[in-house]
């Protein structure tokens, strides 16, 4: 049997999530979902999808993953949402997305984590972080027991008919969410370390003169602004403001 958990991650909330789902079930291997991995998991019969959910639903390249990876004919799938404010019925979209190509999914948990939307709002406070993340290890403990036992489970939502009908309108709203770095830039702080570059999950930042140049296939993971050693990168007026955040169990190395 080979057991992995496909993972997208900017802040590190969801690797955080896999990290410790991997190590409560044992024998998993953690795959980072991009756009050049390998689609052809057919080897695969316990399978993991995990991902933050973005703007009601999924991120582009985790959607672009469901319609491209190929389980085992009989995989147990699940899917494991990292939220930080609403997680209406994202998991119920990847239910519907693995349908259409014939394929179940089996559980779908989620986790709520920190938010990193720095553009909307601030990162909470560190007394509501730490309790965040006790909540985070007792329910990994379940999500894990019912993995373990390869049990279904209602794919968790919230708001009820409103988030159902919120998550509806996902699709619209990420249609140009790689266009999002057009508000990106970097102020006087920035030092040319190129740490914003290496990080990117799809290679969608150069270093110009030794700044970086966003090159609008953004997946708004937010990685480059929070990670980010200055703190040097700005979007709109309100952002240099407002704290930076990344997990504290996962370092840039892990991210890399």
């Amino acid at each position: 049997m080979v057991s992995k958990i496909f993972y997208f991650t900017g802040s590190g909330n969801t690797l955080k999530l896999a990290k410790d789902l991997a190590q409560e079930v044992g024998g998993v291997e953690l795959v980072k979902i991009s756009y050049t991995m390998e689609f052809d998991q057919s080897d695969c019969n316990v399978a993991g999808i995990a991902y933050p959910v973005y703007c009601f639903g999924l991120p582009n390249i985790v959607v672009n993953f469901i319609e491209k990876v190929q389980f085992h004919k009989n995989a147990y799938t699940f899917g494991l949402a990292s939220y930080g404010g609403l997680l209406t019925a994202s998991g119920k979209l990847m239910k519907k997305t693995l349908a259409k190509r014939n394929l179940s999914l089996n559980a779908g948990f989620a986790v709520r984590m920190p938010g990193n939307a720095t553009m909307v709002y601030d990162v909470p406070k560190a007394e509501k972080r730490e309790g965040m993340y006790k909540v985070e290890q007792e329910r990994i403990k379940q999500i894990a027991a019912t993995v373990k036992n390869k049990s279904n489970h209602t794919v968790d939502t919230n708001l009820g008919i409103l988030g159902s009908l919120a998550s509806s309108t996902s699709g619209v709203m990420m249609k140009k969410i790689n266009e999002t770095d057009k508000a990106f830039f970097v102020d006087e702080k920035c030092n040319s370390c190129g740490i914003c570059e290496k990080i990117c999950p799809v290679q969608n930042i150069t270093m110009i003169d030794g700044k970086p140049q966003w090159r609008h296939k953004c997946e708004s993971c937010l990685a480059c602004f929070h990670w980010c050693p200055q703190a040097a990168i700005q979007s709109g007026k309100k952002t240099a403001s407002r704290s930076r955040y990344h997990h504290p169990d996962i370092e840039l190395k892990d991210m890399m």
